[in-house]
């Protein structure tokens, strides 16, 4: 009988006990996830005959031409670019917001026309900048041989944007026929370049 007694009551006794002490974890687990920031940019199209777009190919002195689809040398809108002002596009698959910056090395080949690193053409240089959708002119960039301050700033991920270029001719008379270029080729091209802002 007393085993009996003392049977039941150690029972009852393991039935007292909780079950999460019987069953303590002695560990855990913690999963850990580590996404990389992504900066990639594609341009299309990837070249500007200037004054080819509504013009004849050939450039004169002292003039100021546009890639704008409308017209060489039709200024896009003062107060903010439109889309169909812009030739090119920045297709843009960072998960980051970037910034986007234009440089422009001189000229090869013909009169090879040097960048003034002003935005503004004079004998024997030219001047360039950038323009963006949505800019105003007052914000355009200077777009130099090297250095150019930022263009567009805090583009928003997987946004895309158009662009476009501004080049004002040397302001002497040329003294050759022969096209100049600024091509991957000679290894001098215009770069568009992303980074996280």
């Amino acid at each position: 009988m007393k085993k009996t007694i003392l049977a039941i009551m150690l029972a009852l006794a393991l039935v007292a006990i909780p079950i999460s002490s019987a069953l303590a974890a002695t560990s855990a687990d913690v999963e850990v996830t580590a996404t990389p920031a992504f900066i990639s940019i594609s341009n299309a199209p990837g070249d500007w005959t200037v004054n080819g777009l509504t013009g004849n190919s050939l450039i004169a002195p002292a003039t100021t031409y546009y890639s704008n689809p409308l017209g060489d040398t039709t200024s896009p809108t003062v107060g903010g670019a439109v889309d169909g002002e812009c030739r090119f596009l920045i297709t843009n698959t960072s998960n980051v917001a970037i910034d986007l910056t234009v440089i422009f090395p001189n000229m090869l080949g013909g009169d090879a026309s040097a960048n003034s690193d002003t935005g503004i053409a004079g004998v024997g240089t030219f001047g360039a900048k950038t323009y963006f959708t949505g800019q105003a002119s007052g914000a355009w960039i200077v777009a130099k041989k090297a250095g150019s301050d930022v263009g567009y700033s805090d583009l928003a991920a997987t946004t895309d944007i158009k662009w476009g270029l501004v080049y004002a001719s040397q302001t002497d008379a040329f003294t050759s026929g022969t096209a100049m270029t600024n091509t991957t080729l000679g290894g001098n091209p215009v770069t568009i370049t992303a980074t996280a802002h």
